[in-house]
């Protein structure tokens, strides 16, 4: 049995219920030699009273991520290459090249399978903290950038995405922002970081999530509300390496306040 065999069985929790939970089922029922819709309970038609007590573990949000990255990735027509290697990356960031290459294969058979990212996104809503769920979306964007492009279509996914998980209009424009002004290199407003000034007046705003009407003290409030907000302490138990993607955001939000204040002077 793989690791991701042993994730599965062990290494999970509320995730095996649910629309997940039949995911799960379908997908290793054909790829993995010893797992069936059986091993891991009612095949994902219910979550019992047990699956819903256990917490998130790391093994729950890399499986939710790699769900809807699939969603994200098919809504334009294609999961390019350049679209899994940011996944494979990501995965060889959390793993070893083995348990990498062995998720990338189940990425690919969740791209394959037929299900309803919108059943998903209901039961992560009401699974997975508010803070997991926006650093979901801060991936999600990250994926779909790597092409080169966002497509209308991909955006469009992760707004309902964002919709059907409770994530907010505001914290939606927020993050999408400040990826846009973080991203490294493409285009349709994917800018490379090369200055001090890579986050636009207008984007800080956006960042910030008021608007340039706002007074010097609503941007000190609106600052720390957002600092605390995207605090990467805010997703230690999902693993090290989303607290540094997490981290990403937060200082996004210390660069918009940087960037609102030197245009008022203060």
């Amino acid at each position: 049995m793989g690791f991701w065999s042993k994730l599965i069985l062990g290494g999970l929790g509320w995730t095996l219920g649910g629309p997940i939970g039949a995911i799960i089922g379908v997908i290793i029922a054909g790829a993995f030699s010893g797992v069936t819709t059986n091993s891991i309970g009612d095949g994902g038609e219910k979550e019992s009273d047990n699956t819903k007590s256990r917490k998130t573990t790391q093994g729950d949000f890399l499986m939710v991520l790699m769900v809807l990255a699939g969603s994200v990735m098919k809504a334009d027509g294609t999961a390019s290459k350049s679209e899994l290697d940011v996944v494979k990356a990501f995965l060889r960031a959390n793993f070893t090249e083995a348990e990498g290459k062995e998720a990338l294969q189940m990425l690919k058979k969740i791209i394959a399978t037929d299900y309803s990212y919108r059943d998903v996104c209901a039961q992560v809503r009401l699974r997975l903290s508010y803070s997991g769920r926006l650093e979901l979306v801060h991936l999600l964007f990250k994926i779909a950038s790597a092409d080169q492009d966002i497509s209308l279509s991909e955006i469009n996914v992760i707004h309902s995405m964002c919709y059907l998980m409770g994530v907010t209009d505001n914290d939606y424009f927020s993050i999408k922002a400040a990826y846009s002004a973080y991203a490294n290199g493409g285009s349709s407003g994917r800018q490379k970081r090369t200055t001090d000034n890579s986050i636009t007046l207008t984007k800080a705003y956006s960042i910030l999530e008021i608007n340039s009407s706002a007074t010097d003290d609503e941007v000190k409030k609106a600052y720390r509300r957002m600092a605390m907000k995207y605090h990467p302490d805010k997703v230690n138990t999902l693993g090290e390496k989303v607290r540094q993607s997490a981290t990403e955001k937060f200082k996004a939000v210390g660069e918009a306040y940087r960037v609102i204040k030197e245009s008022r002077g203060l």
